[in-house]
């Protein structure tokens, strides 16, 4: 069992990640290195801070929000699978009905194909968004960055999720207040979009 993650921040109400009110879930490091990736700062393996399971989950389930799911990105959440599904043990015991949607840049085949090493984290996730960020197949869509990247509702209860998740505005965005009042958007916009916004607001983009 692992006892510590490596994170970024967290982030709730988020509606702009997955159906419904959300806690999303930034991890550190990620060996993908995606051309035009929006957070490289994340990219390092020491990026972020390093911090006990049981602290967060503790955190996590005193938050004063009626959430309804939480979605991992990053970073690359498989890169701490085992971390991450220790965590969302925590979590889901304490949340039954709280759902899993987790973004990554590797394949489902490729993960599944890991055995072991992603099991532990593919296992209970509802809703996949899989493969590499590509700058050069632009897509506008609510929860896909390129067109490349596909949807996996791989429980019961994500293929329940499926028509919330298409259904979405894909020009749907939050606006976070970090640390020190630093601004961030956070959703999955198409480039142009994003970066007129980040201009705009002035705050860093999610």
């Amino acid at each position: 069992m692992s006892t510590r993650l490596r994170m970024s921040h967290l982030a709730y109400p988020v509606t702009a990640l997955g159906p419904g009110r959300r806690l999303a879930l930034w991890v550190a490091g990620c060996p993908l290195r995606c051309p035009g990736c929006i957070t490289p700062e994340l990219q390092p393996t020491d990026a972020g801070r390093s911090i006990p399971i049981a602290r967060l989950a503790a955190h996590v389930l005193k938050l004063p929000m009626d959430l309804q799911g939480v979605t991992l990105t990053g970073g690359e959440p498989f890169a701490q699978a085992r971390a991450l599904a220790d965590l969302w043990a925590l979590l889901s015991a304490a949340r039954p009905a709280w759902d899993l949607l987790v973004f990554s840049g590797h394949r489902l085949a490729e993960l599944q194909a890991r055995g072991l090493s992603s099991a532990a984290l593919l296992a209970p996730t509802d809703i996949l968004i899989d493969g590499p960020y590509l700058r050069t197949r632009p897509i506008v869509h609510p929860l896909r960055a390129s067109a490349n990247q596909r949807i996996h509702y791989l429980s019961k209860r994500g293929r329940a999720l499926r028509g919330d998740c298409e259904a979405r505005n894909p020009s749907l965005a939050n606006l976070g207040i970090g640390r020190c009042d630093e601004g961030w958007l956070i959703g999955i916009l198409d480039g142009d979009r994003r970066q007129r916004l980040h201009r705009e607001l002035g705050v860093a983009v999610r």
